[in-house]
């Protein structure tokens, strides 16, 4: 379920009875656009860190415009750039779009307690809470910028 395919897992009681993996993902430098490294070497992060990654990515790639990843895996924030005057319709919107995108993971059980915080440009941050199997945690990201 990672953003990287080939990371390996260990198991990870989930309540529901289900075993999952232990969520893992490359360390990821956010401001470099790329895996963080020590000693020169990719190194990996676990549960909500590694959550945190892979919603930074998931909420980035455009749903259905890559081969590389499943249907079910990205976002489709970008098609409301443009669509709607009105920041009540775009928050709905927004709010929709990203639970489509996040709600796919079985490692998060819950999104909820959406903020947004407009710029004068019209580019708006969404802050939410996350409940994942490991615990809580808030969320922030630009999902919108005309």
């Amino acid at each position: 379920m990672g953003v990287f395919p080939f990371t390996s897992n260990a198991q990870e009681s989930v309540s529901d009875g289900k075993k999952l993996p232990l969520f893992r993902e490359y360390a990821y430098d956010y401001e470099k656009n790329c895996l963080k490294t020590r000693g020169g070497h990719t190194y990996l992060v676990e549960k909500d860190e590694a959550l945190r990654i892979w919603l930074y990515h998931a909420l980035r790639v455009a749903r259905y415009r890559y081969e590389a990843h499943s249907p079910e895996y990205g976002s489709e924030l970008e098609e409301l750039i443009g669509k709607s005057e009105n920041r009540e319709i775009l928050e709905s919107e927004i709010t929709r779009y990203i639970r489509e995108a996040v709600m796919v993971c079985p490692y998060i059980q819950e999104i909820g307690d959406f903020e947004f915080c407009w710029e004068p440009g019209g580019g708006c941050t969404a802050s939410f809470k996350v409940t994942s199997i490991y615990g809580r945690f808030t969320y922030e990201s630009e999902v919108y910028n005309e």
